[in-house]
Parts: C-alpha cells; structure tokens; sequence
C-alpha cells in the first residue's frame, strides 16, 4: 500500500498550483540533504557518510565556471533547488509565495515555473561569464553556488514591472508600492556585489532580475519567453501518458447561444475586474477564499 503523505506530495505535485510545486520540491530536497548531514554528524563524521554527503553538495550545487557547468551541466538547473541552511530556504519560499501569488493573478499559473527557471539559469550564466571576464572576480572562479534566490528574484521583479502601483503590505511598514520593493531588491544586492558579500549569489540575483523584467516588457509585447518551456512540459508529459487511454466518459451539452456565451463572458470579467480593483486598493491578502479561488480559476484559463 502507498504511504498517503508520499501520494499527498505527488499529486499536489502533479495537479496543485506551481508555487506548491515549486515550494514541495525545495523543501523534500532540502530534508533530504539535512537527514543525511544529520547522519553524518551522528556518525561522528564516519568516512563513507562524509563521502556520500559531498557527492550531493557536488552534484547539485553549480561550480561557478564554464569548465565546472560543461562538467555537470544539469547542476545549472539542481542548484535553483538546493539549499543548505534553514533560513535561506525559508525566506527564499516565504517571498516565492509572496510574490508568486501576485505574479499568478496577473498572468497564469502556466508561466510561473518557466520563469523561475530562466531567471536562475540567466543568474548562473550571467555569474559564470563575470568570473571569467573580469579579473578581480576571477579569484572566486569555481564557487559553488546554490538557492532559490536568482529564480525568485526573477518574478519580484517581473511582477514589479507588470504592476508597479499595485501595494504590498509589508510588516512594521504596511503599504508599499511593488516598484519600490524591487528597486530596494536591485538596490541590495548591487551593494553587496560592491562589498565582496557573496558575490556570485548577488551577481545571480541580479541576473535574476534582468531575466525578470525582460521577461514582462516582452510579455507586454505578446512575446511569450516561457513558450518553448512549456512545449517541453507537454511534450514530456506525453510520453508517459501516450499508452493510456482515457477513462472519462464524455457528457454532451446543451450548446450556448452566441449572445448567451457573450454575456457570461461579460459577467465573468467583470467579477474579475472587481477582484482586481481590490487587489490593487488593498493588497491580495484582502481577498476572501472564494475570490482567490474565482481569480486562480480565472488565470487557469488564459
């Protein structure tokens, strides 16, 4: 029989919402890699638990180099789910569902994952080719590097530059317009670069927030950057569900008149705009249930 909690995690896998997705598969990760160094500490650092817990660090944390990604390229992408220490995870899904959920209600929930990939994959490229080029970073050649951040800065800034007059309520501040809190995002983190503090991971995040706002002036434009990953998304979900046959029984309705479809379209986006409007007033944590679920449903369909 299948332990509940493991099927639970598949299927929100599978069918929940990309930030549950993204949040469940960080944080397995991330108690996987803590039991095994809790075994080694236990083991009082035993030789084999040490060698297994460094062939992990290695094999999912990127090597700042063009040597080390040639070396272990699928690390660009493993790093952007790996995390070491309790609080950089932390605050790294605690913004991820922050800003994720605005990022969501604005577009769809289709296009949250390609971008967090891209804005970490752009953080680790555009890392990788300031060590190499610049010669006071060259010191800091073959770093490792892991986190979240770069992916999520990402959509802090994209969803910035979607919806710059939109408030956050932050604690002990209250409202704060989204285009000040990347500005101070952006701002943080060029400081840090300047004072040698964790360079590659700042540098990332930095990458991270020029994916980002490319990312939404194209948008804008109706150039969709997250296109050929999600044709990829489907095209690998084919594979496994191409021998199975559907068990769903087809039920035939009664089809809407052309004026009856318009009007329900009209009522729906009306309800929508209303939800907007209140977003945009008072923030997303305003909304009731019912009006979050509306406002998902809603993006589901875009």
């Amino acid at each position: 029989m299948a332990n509940p909690i493991i099927e639970d995690f598949k299927l929100k896998i599978r069918n929940g919402n990309p930030i549950a997705r993204l949040i469940i598969i960080n944080v397995v990760l991330f108690f996987i890699i803590s039991l095994f160094r809790i075994i080694t500490f236990l083991s009082g650092e035993s030789g084999i638990f040490i060698i297994i817990e460094e062939f992990i660090k290695d094999n999912l944390s990127l090597s700042l180099s063009l040597g080390g990604l040639l070396l272990k390229p699928w690390t660009i992408i493993t790093y952007m789910f790996t995390h070491f220490a309790l609080m950089h995870i932390f605050w790294n899904m605690i913004t991820l569902y922050w800003f994720g959920q605005l990022f969501i209600s604005y577009t769809n929930s289709k296009k949250l994952i390609p971008l967090y990939l891209l804005g970490g994959i752009t953080g680790a490229l555009l890392t990788i080719l300031l060590f190499t080029i610049v010669p006071p970073f060259q010191v800091f050649l073959g770093a490792p590097i892991i986190g979240a951040s770069a992916g999520v800065t990402a959509i802090i800034i994209a969803t910035a530059t979607l919806i710059p007059n939109v408030n956050m309520n932050l604690m002990f501040i209250g409202p704060v317009k989204l285009i000040y809190v990347a500005l101070f995002v952006v701002f943080i983190d060029v400081l840090n670069v300047a004072s040698y503090d964790n360079i590659g991971g700042n540098i990332s995040h930095l990458g991270g927030a020029l994916m980002g706002y490319l990312y939404t002036m194209q948008y804008k434009k109706g150039i969709d950057l997250s296109k050929w990953i999600n044709q990829f998304f489907d095209w690998t979900a084919g594979l496994f569900n191409s021998n199975k046959k559907s068990k769903m029984k087809v039920a035939y309705k009664r089809k809407f008149t052309d004026e009856e479809y318009n009007y329900n379209k009209k009522l729906e986006q009306e309800n929508i705009d209303k939800i907007l409007d209140k977003i945009s007033k008072s923030g997303y944590e305003s909304l009731s249930k019912n009006e979050k679920e509306k406002l998902f449903k809603a993006s589901e369909k875009k």
